[in-house]
């Protein structure tokens, strides 16, 4: 019984491996004319399609070459603030942060926090960031606004 299934099998590897094996290459002139796909940003076509419209006489609007606005911190802060701590040096604010060991840091008052924003004073119910005349003040249970 398990001769004729083991004859079959053998037969199908042997088939498959033998078909493999024999498989042309591509040819020559099928490679010769291959050319590497040119990776475009999409400004830059957005630009030739602009410059496109304007020779046929049309007046489209400019390209922005500008990204769009920074988040807001606030919201980034709720996002990455896990924890207000109370220490014997005063209040600790712990938030997410993937480049550290264990993946949280602890702020302090005169810490910075991201984009220049450092930390001026924590409260229980809220955090002041202030990055040169600019002050947020942060609070805590406020939602995020960002779906996780």
């Amino acid at each position: 019984m398990k001769g004729p299934i083991l004859v079959a099998l053998c037969g199908v590897l042997g088939g498959i491996g033998l078909g493999y094996l024999t498989t042309p290459g591509p040819r020559a002139e099928a490679v010769a004319g291959f050319e590497e796909p040119l990776i475009v940003h999409g400004r830059g076509e957005a630009a030739e399609a602009r410059a496109r419209l304007v020779a046929l006489g049309l007046n489209p609007a400019p390209v922005l070459e500008t990204g769009p606005p920074p988040p807001d911190v606030a919201l980034l802060f709720r996002r990455d603030l896990t924890a207000i701590e109370s220490q014997s040096g005063g209040l600790v604010v712990w938030i997410v942060d993937f480049t550290q060991a264990h993946q949280r840091r602890a702020l302090r008052v005169g810490d910075v926090y991201q984009d220049r924003w450092r930390v001026a004073r924590i409260t229980p119910q809220a955090v002041e960031l202030r990055r040169q005349r600019e002050v947020r003040t942060i609070g805590v249970f406020a939602s995020s606004g960002i779906e996780p």
